[in-house]
């Protein structure tokens, strides 16, 4: 691939000494080493998956399966047959063996052939027949390559009162975008979701089909949320507020309106949202039967009294991200937003030890959306890192958000969220997979179990902090970096918190094989048939690799071994090294943010009122160069090193001068001056 020289010296200024190169992956070619296909077999009746004590299994043996996934997300959810049998080859050639459709309900189409929604414009729920063939038609291809589905309910539709025959809100406004949270609790809303949750699934012909293991019934919200939120109030208007307190009455057998505070309220918004999901629960297993796995919403939309709302579903869910987006004057504006530039491992984990201690114990638990998107530099930490950490924590799965948000498939850049373009995580991902998939990295050996009694429930509400569970837990006495040395859970019981002792730092899994140095900023991987490390350093020991920084990058890697041949690192005769740097799009660069200080943007055109430059990037996409030493330790008489292309191919192996053997060891020069410029290197011994 060939750029302008004039662009080069461009990018070449992005930071003092860092030097770049044009890479993007071919992912309909993709072979070779970086192509795990083969983690997935197609799906069979044998296949189906139910849930048995805590975990997903296969029920023809019982076998426990882990689910790597990615979100498809409004019009992706309905790929042309053409594309429908490629983008599923695409996804299991990142080891992804679930796909979240979501958001297919939130932008009902005028014009059904557009099938940019699962709905159209007529009264809901009107299914739209073009997209229901496609999705059908994707299930189909998804399952021949292994990848099972899982279908959201609601999650953005927006009831009309003209056409749903709902009341309008007394001033003639709009009612609260995604109808959240009147939807949980008004009568007509609640009957219209299921409908269409017995329409949907009959339309999909989804009743016995192996290829659904999971159920989601709402997105991020509930009473709870709403109210903690301090939005509940404001939805409460004319109609809806005479039907709240008709329900609020009931509940109290009282013919006169009480004070809507308190903890008898906290409870009263307890019990309608266990209606609700109790309601949509019945309805979702009529329509399929009584074996299917189904979540409410997530553990930060509710907060500790999930474990009493949701004590009728299956299992339990959340969300996080790293740098989400800001947006300082109008949500989503593509010209007006920032970020951090943060890094999880060089802040502290603070967000991935929330979800460790939102997990309750007992029952299977996802994190079906999770992303640090894209322009930050160093969003190619979340895959492995995550994979390992959930792997140790026994997690059941973790969804990437998202893989396209619509079906420019072959678009080869990054943009905001997507995976598809986004050539700084797409290197690990598959790694990313097999370690969660595969048991490379073991489960914790000694779980601890958090109990939380119904007043520390009630407390947690009270204080709406209904997402804030590890600062929660900490100012009980429990340190959320326990999280880094045992498997950890809560469960609801009648005991106290009782405090225990905080871990010291540098943090060593109880298994020996993950090591996080706070002070350090280093997450180091260091498993038997896996090494990485991961976060700000010049010079790391992980088991089976050392790696040593160059200089001339940013001081940031994510650097990843992994065992291709199911040996441990030091006997395997094929390995997969993976060495992303951050991606820029032509004529792209981090700038401040105006007035406004540590938070970054694109800056703006010349001209432009907007602070900010379009996110999406423009073609030719350049990678940061990272260079390093790798020593592997290794019982191998030769090593070769290819670097590969964005089709998985090898290119020149690397000479002599790079590939230099010691005592039982091999010192590889990557990215070195002269060498093909490559994120990852398939390595072969004999």
């Amino acid at each position: 691939m060939r750029i302008p020289a004039v662009f080069l010296l461009v990018a070449l200024s992005c930071a003092a000494q860092q030097s770049f190169y044009p890479f993007a992956v071919d992912q309909d070619r993709l072979s070779g080493a970086p192509d795990f296909s083969f983690m997935n077999q197609p799906i069979t009746a044998k296949d189906r998956v139910v849930i048995r004590n805590d975990k997903f299994v296969r029920v023809a043996d019982g076998s426990p399966v882990r689910f790597f996934g990615v979100n498809f997300a409004f019009g992706s959810s309905f790929p042309e047959p053409k594309d429908a049998v490629r983008v599923a080859k695409r996804l299991r050639r990142l080891g992804v063996n679930l796909v979240r459709l979501h958001h297919m309900d939130t932008s009902p189409d005028s014009n059904p052939a557009n099938a940019g929604s699962i709905l159209t414009r007529g009264p809901y729920p009107t299914l739209n027949p073009v997209a229901i063939e496609r999705l059908r038609n994707f299930l189909d291809a998804l399952k021949a390559e292994g990848i099972y589905a899982d279908l959201n309910l609601h999650v953005g539709y927006t009831f009309r009162p003209d056409v749903d025959h709902v009341p309008p809100f007394p001033d003639g406004g709009p009612l609260p975008y995604q109808s959240k949270p009147l939807h949980i609790f008004y009568p007509r809303m609640v009957d219209l979701q299921v409908k269409f949750t017995r329409e949907v699934i009959a339309a999909l012909k989804l009743k016995g089909d192996p290829e659904l293991a999971m159920v989601e019934i709402d997105n991020e919200t509930s009473l709870l949320q709403a109210w903690g939120s301090r939005i509940l109030d404001k939805a409460l208007l004319g109609d809806y507020r005479a039907e709240w307190l008709r329900q609020w009455c009931e509940y109290r057998k009282s013919a006169t309106e009480q004070p809507l505070e308190g903890d008898d309220y906290i409870r009263f918004m307890a019990d309608r949202d266990r209606a609700y999901l109790r309601r949509m629960r019945d309805a979702i297993r009529g329509a399929t039967d009584p074996q299917v796995a189904i979540a409410g919403t997530q553990m930060g939309y509710g907060g500790m009294l999930n474990l009493e709302t949701h004590a009728d579903l299956d299992y339990q869910d959340n969300h996080f991200y790293i740098d989400h987006y800001s947006f300082p004057h109008a949500s989503w504006d593509s010209r007006d937003w920032r970020i951090r530039d943060t890094s999880a491992v060089g802040t502290g984990m603070s967000a991935i030890l929330n979800m460790a201690v939102s997990r309750e114990t007992g029952r299977p638990y996802t994190v079906s959306e999770f992303n640090q998107p894209y322009p930050n530099r160093q969003a190619a930490e979340l895959d492995p890192v995550l994979a390992a950490f959930g792997a140790f924590q026994g997690w059941d799965s973790i969804m990437h958000f998202a893989y396209s948000h619509g079906r420019a498939w072959d678009s080869a850049v990054p943009s905001s969220f997507d995976i598809n373009g986004d050539w700084t995580k797409w290197p690990n991902v598959g790694q990313s997979a097999w370690l969660f998939r595969s048991g490379a990295i073991a489960a914790g050996k000694s779980p601890v179990e958090i109990p939380v009694s119904g007043e520390v429930r009630m407390q947690f509400t009270r204080e709406r902090k209904l997402n804030a569970y590890n600062t929660f837990l900490g100012a009980n006495g429990i340190d959320p970096a326990l999280a880094f040395i045992h498997p950890v859970g809560i469960r609801m019981a009648e005991k106290p918190l009782e405090k225990m002792a905080a871990p010291a730092d540098p943090y060593t899994s109880d298994t020996g094989e993950l090591v996080y140095d706070k002070a350090g900023r280093t997450y180091i991987i260091r498993a038997a048939k896996a090494a990485g490390v991961v976060g700000y350093f010049r010079k790391v020991s992980a088991g089976a690799v050392d790696v040593e920084l160059v200089g001339g990058d940013h001081g940031f890697a994510t650097i990843l071994l992994t065992a291709l041949d199911n040996q441990p690192l030091a006997q395997s005769r094929r390995m997969l090294l993976s060495t992303p740097g951050y991606t820029l799009g032509a004529g792209q660069k981090l700038a401040p943010y105006p007035d406004a200080a540590d938070w970054w943007t694109f800056r703006a055109e010349t001209g432009s009122t907007k602070p900010s430059a379009d996110r999406a990037a423009k073609s030719p996409v350049l990678m940061e160069r990272v260079e390093s030493y790798v020593t592997l330790r290794t019982s191998a008489k030769q090593l070769m090193v290819y670097p590969l292309d964005g089709a998985g191919r090898r290119l020149d192996a690397l000479g002599a001068k790079d590939v230099v053997p010691g005592d039982g060891a091999f010192r590889i020069h990557l990215q070195a001056d002269g060498q093909a410029m490559a994120p990852w290197y398939e390595i072969s011994t004999q």
